[in-house]
């Protein structure tokens, strides 16, 4: 190893050779990433290694599956709907989730004021749509590694639609977010961030072959040596790399590591009605509004918004669609991706509506025609009323 590293990353880095289980390789390997210098020069070994982390970790997680042992976890909820979690730091007293998810959805009176060590569950309505709302417990310092249950409860974050960070405006905001930001960040979550503009194919053959397919991702060429290791050193031989926009070497390392997800999420502040909350909030959105929609609530005072259902469709980037049968209107929409198509709505519907589809008819207020026959490939706007024909 590199002397550049200094004789304590060093020192970790033996302690990784030596160690024998693998969680205790991961353990030693996370230490001597953190000893690392950052900059420039050691910026190859910290690729590499996290790369050889991340490969750990994935033979750790198959190495679980294949236990015999299987329970399930009270962590793991079966969505209903849309499913957000209200999310925290752990503290006395709380933050307020459970006195925000009872005034959405009158589910947890009982439990408003007591620490809560299991999640609380409750069904937000807005306009015929329903939102299960869940008050998860709040993440610890380590939660990440498992303190007090916190890779169960983030394996749940992993699989939800949107994530609320709920934040204390009485408190330190700052300490909240890091500790929500480095948890969550630590357990490959990532919040509000685009997937990369990469995709990788693996090939029998050839080698390891880069296209550089804008202008834009051209100006990666120079790293082209450091990302033919970095995919080599996940076990990768020969694929094709397509490279669509500008990219950092962390980003190769997200892409290639599988554990990776990406979430939208918001910051709610919670107990506006106090004194000095108010600049607190500004301070947060002064802080965070560049990548996160914040929200201002005060359940003391009944202030959240009214909309709440429209923006987190807005975040989601959802549409409704209403069907139609003999033209009688589906009270409840269905919720799709935008730029969703006819066909997607059959296929949500049942498979048959596509094999057997003649024409769909597909009413939009707004558009001057309103009423038009249209195919398959129609492309679909929040609010449309369709109903599909068969032959």
């Amino acid at each position: 190893m590199s002397s550049n590293i200094g004789p304590e990353a060093n020192a970790a880095y033996q302690k990784y050779l030596d160690a024998e289980s693998l969680e205790e390789q991961i353990r030693c390997l996370e230490e001597f990433i953190s000893l690392v210098p950052k900059h420039k020069a050691t910026e190859k070994i910290v690729a590499l290694n996290k790369s050889k982390l991340a490969k750990l970790k994935r033979q750790l997680e198959i190495k679980k599956k294949k236990s015999p042992t299987k329970v399930v976890s009270p962590f793991s909820i079966k969505k209903e709907g849309i499913q957000i979690i209200l999310i925290s730091d752990y503290y006395t007293p709380g933050v307020g989730k459970t006195s925000l998810l009872n005034f959405l959805t009158k589910a947890a009176k009982d439990k408003i004021g007591s620490f809560n060590a299991l999640p609380e569950i409750g069904i937000y309505n807005y306009e015929k749509i329903r939102f299960q709302i869940v008050d998860m417990p709040s993440l610890m310092k380590g939660a990440s590694k498992g303190v007090a249950n916190g890779k169960e409860i983030i394996s749940q974050i992993r699989a939800c639609d949107l994530i609320c960070l709920c934040i204390d405006l009485t408190r330190n905001i700052d300490e909240q977010i890091d500790l929500l930001f480095t948890e969550l960040n630590n357990a490959d979550v990532k919040l509000n961030e685009p997937p990369p503009p990469i995709e990788i194919e693996k090939t029998g053959s050839n080698n390891i072959q880069l296209f550089y397919l804008t202008t834009e991702s051209k100006e990666n060429m120079e790293l082209s040596d450091k990302i033919k290791e970095i995919i080599r050193a996940n076990g990768i031989q020969n694929c094709i790399v397509k490279l669509y926009g500008r990219i950092t070497i962390d980003q190769i390392l997200d892409k290639l590591n599988h554990s990776v997800v990406y979430k939208k999420a918001i910051i709610i502040g919670t107990k506006g009605d106090l004194p000095h909350t108010e600049e607190k909030f500004e301070l947060l959105e002064k802080k965070y509004s560049y990548n996160f929609r914040l929200v201002a609530t005060s359940v003391h005072k009944s202030i959240f918004p009214d909309n709440f259902g429209e923006l987190v469709l807005q975040l989601l980037n959802k549409i409704r669609i209403y069907t139609m049968n003999s033209g009688i209107v589906a009270e409840r929409p269905l919720i799709m991706n935008e730029e969703a198509m006819v066909k997607d709505v059959a296929l949500k519907i049942h498979r048959t509506f596509v094999e057997l589809f003649d024409f769909a008819t597909v009413i939009r207020e707004s558009a001057r025609q309103k009423r038009k026959k249209v195919g398959l490939d129609y492309e679909l706007e929040d609010k449309d009323k369709i109903e599909i024909h068969t032959i």
